[in-house]
């Protein structure tokens, strides 16, 4: 398809890496061929140890000409106790779509789900590339409002938001010509990367239209083992996908597109200001804290987001699961094991200062 003034518009390969989590990456590939069923679509499973979800993703694949599957056969953890082999997986990616000639790669992980996509997404995309020649990576992730409370959001000099300190991000959309000329490539750690880059002079910009969405509360896989449980709900799609009228109305969205204002949980029930990573310390508190001083006590305390469970469900108990983290994590042992760090830290900071 050509853009408005007659060229072709740019050739886009999506690419989805996942490692387990077989409800959430099948969500991710499906909920992609869902709203961009013509375009090239590369998965690449970095090693998973489910047969039955390479089994699956292999029948998906040979049912689709526009989709190409990579069978990763091991996920080193010795690369990154976190994530493994994953950077290799994404490198195989970059070397495919630039052999290939695409000229943009939209790369998301297996535990996203893609709730819209259309050609004047890419020529936005192509158009803001062209008035910042410092940009790679344009971040297309529907964001929790919570970032609004943290130093990692910055303004740049045309209005558009940017990553503070980030000149690399780990999904999003890529200007592949850019990649190539720059020689980039990615390390074996997110901060490495992005750190290297950011002093380079590169910038990431946010997609004023997001359409890539990381599933609240999520199931991780952390040093190769699974943390939480997977969502299980009976409707098509982890998240609720946008009708023709949100995505128009998300286009034209003045005040920020976020994660709580646009995807619902389909079926089941999350916490909601959706924080959407590990909770491995006492950052939500901090940020529930902050959201209280500035828009009031009710803020304090996380809400149930339970617009996306009809009658139905609630009848069938669909969505009432104990979600990652529990309730007992999230209440208690995150804010005790804080409270432990710090006394920890003052009593070495006392037993010091009585030395000198």
């Amino acid at each position: 398809m050509n853009g408005p003034d007659g060229s072709p518009d740019p050739r886009v390969l999506h690419v989805i890496v996942g490692h387990g989590l077989p409800r959430y990456f099948l969500n991710a590939v499906r909920s992609l061929r869902a709203v961009a069923p013509a375009d090239g679509l590369l998965i690449i499973d970095n090693a998973s140890p489910q047969a039955e979800l390479r089994a699956e993703l292999q029948r998906l694949a040979d049912a689709d000409g526009n989709t190409e599957l990579i069978l990763r056969s091991a996920n080193d953890l010795r690369v990154n106790r976190k994530v493994g082999g994953l950077y290799d997986a994404y490198e195989i990616a970059f070397e495919h779509a630039l052999a290939q000639g695409f000229d943009l790669l939209h790369l998301v992980q297996g535990d996203f789900q893609v709730m819209w996509w259309d050609d004047e997404l890419v020529r936005k995309s192509w158009a803001l590339y062209e008035s910042h020649p410092r940009c790679v990576n344009i971040l297309t992730q529907i964001m929790s409002r919570d970032r609004m409370l943290t130093e990692e959001l910055a303004t740049t000099a045309s209005g558009l938001v940017k990553m503070r300190d980030y000149g690399l991000t780990d999904t999003g959309l890529y200007h592949l010509r850019r990649w190539r000329d720059l020689g980039m490539r990615f390390s074996t750690a997110e901060q490495i990367h992005a750190k290297r880059y950011l002093d380079e002079g590169l910038e990431v910009l946010c997609h004023p239209w997001p359409a890539d969405a990381p599933i609240p509360w999520p199931a991780v896989v952390r040093n190769g083992a699974q943390k939480g449980r997977e969502v299980a709900t009976g409707k098509p799609f982890l998240l609720r996908p946008l009708t023709s009228g949100q995505i128009a109305a998300l286009k034209s969205a003045a005040d920020g597109v976020w994660l709580e204002d646009w995807c619902v949980p389909w079926g089941w029930v999350c916490r909601t200001p959706m924080w959407v990573s590990d909770l491995g310390s006492i950052d939500y508190w901090v940020l529930r804290y902050r959201d209280a001083r500035h828009n009031g006590l009710r803020h304090a305390l996380p809400r149930r987001e339970t617009r996306g469970v009809e009658r139905a469900d609630r009848r069938a108990r669909l969505g009432w699961y104990r979600y990652r983290p529990s309730i007992f994590r999230l209440f208690v042992a995150v804010p005790a094991s804080e409270a432990i760090r710090r006394l920890a830290r003052l009593t070495r900071v006392t037993r010091v200062t009585r030395r000198r």
